[in-house]
Parts: C-alpha cells; sequence; structure tokens
C-alpha cells in the first residue's frame, strides 16, 4: 500500500497546504487511481476503495474531481499529457509537415501503447456497456484531445498553402488512425506485448507518406 506524501516544505498560514503541496497530493491521488483502476476495473473501483488506497477522504476525491466519473476522466487526461507536454504549440513549428507530423505521430504511437495506456483503454472497453459515462471520459480526456490538437495544425497549414485539406476533422481523423493502425490494435488486443522502435518507426513513415501525398500542395 502506498505511503502518505510527507513534505518539510512551510505550509500556509491557517494549516491550509501549500500550493505546491496541493499539486503534489492531486498527483498522488491520480497515480494511486490509476493503480486501482487498472487493477480492479472501474466497477470494483469504489469510492471508498479510491480514497482508502490514497490515503485520503472521500470528501477530497468529491471536493476536487465531483465523482468516480470525473476522477477516471482526470486520469485519462493526465496519461494523455505525455503525448502533449513534448509539443506546447505545433502551429509554432515552422518546420516541414513531415517532420513537425513524425516527431508527433512517433510520441503519440509510443504512449498510447504503454502498459497504462492499454491497460486504461482495455477497463474503458470492458465495461464501457455498463458505465456509458466511462466511455464519454476516456473519448474526451484521449481522442478528443489529440483531434483538436491536429485539426488546429492542419488548419494552420492549409492557411498557409503548405496543405490543401477541405475537411480538416476528417483529415484529422484520418490521420489518427493511419498512426495508430494495426500496431495499436495488436497490443490492445494482446496479440504482441509491445512493439520495437523500428515497428512504430516503420507505422509512423507509412503513415505520414500516404497522408501527405493526399493533402501535401
Amino acid at each position: 500500500m502506498s505511503q502518505r506524501l510527507s513534505s518539510d516544505k512551510p505550509r500556509a498560514t491557517g494549516g491550509r497546504p501549500t500550493k505546491e503541496e496541493a499539486i503534489q497530493r492531486r498527483e498522488h491521488l491520480l497515480v494511486e487511481a490509476t493503480r486501482v483502476f487498472l487493477n480492479d476495473g472501474y466497477g470494483l473501483a469504489s469510492i471508498d476503495v479510491l480514497a482508502r488506497e490514497a490515503h485520503v477522504a472521500k470528501r477530497t476525491i468529491y471536493q476536487h474531481f465531483g465523482s468516480k466519473a470525473e476522477l477516471f476522466g482526470a486520469v485519462i487526461h493526465r496519461l494523455s499529457n505525455r503525448i502533449f507536454d513534448p509539443f506546447p504549440n505545433l502551429t509554432a513549428d515552422w518546420r516541414p509537415p513531415e517532420h513537425v507530423l513524425t516527431d508527433f505521430a512517433e510520441q503519440l504511437l509510443m504512449q498510447v501503447t504503454s502498459k497504462e495506456v492499454i491497460g486504461v483503454h482495455r477497463v474503458v472497453i470492458g465495461e464501457a456497456h455498463r458505465f456509458p459515462e466511462l466511455a464519454q471520459q476516456f473519448y474526451a480526456n484521449g481522442p478528443v484531445r489529440v483531434l483538436a490538437v491536429l485539426v488546429q495544425y492542419f488548419d494552420a497549414q492549409n492557411q498557409l498553402g503548405i496543405l490543401q485539406i477541405s475537411n480538416v476533422s476528417l483529415a484529422s481523423e484520418q490521420f489518427l488512425n493511419l498512426v495508430l493502425g494495426e500496431c495499436h490494435r495488436r497490443i490492445l488486443f494482446g496479440i504482441d506485448q509491445t512493439a520495437s522502435a523500428e515497428a512504430m518507426e516503420h507505422q509512423v513513415a507509412g503513415a505520414i507518406s500516404l497522408f501527405l501525398r493526399g493533402y501535401q500542395r
């Protein structure tokens, strides 16, 4: 069982945690929630269990997240941050699209095939029929975020005259599916446990080559 967080930094006045402590506690709660969801599934991961494993009061979870579904959404949001952190703003990257999209796609594929993300994805697939809010939180905090970044980037490339895309939303969906392809599907289904760096590079290179042949001026 996880240990309580400790800190030798001074507390804010009135006994309230400092901003840094509050961030650390939230991160700790999300780490523990991820572990519980992966181990127990969504249905069995009650607020009581989540609070106990994270060493917090149930009201703390409700105050920060509102519900178990919102907490699950925050877990997905935290995992998807790994994709976006290296790319604060794709539209500010002036390199050719081939280079920008290659870096983004390789990071995307590496993260979505990680053990944690695959595990959470399997939880969603297994329990979404009983908990539709689960699928909603997963989609909103995962794929929708990726698609929004791509839409913004492709729209900017359109305006610069570098790409010619009549429907950037559709093109974003096409790009995402090309990048994930069988590499992601085989790991999700447990056919492969992981993919080599060479296999991921091959998957990404093929996806970008096909995509740009269709949309590059």
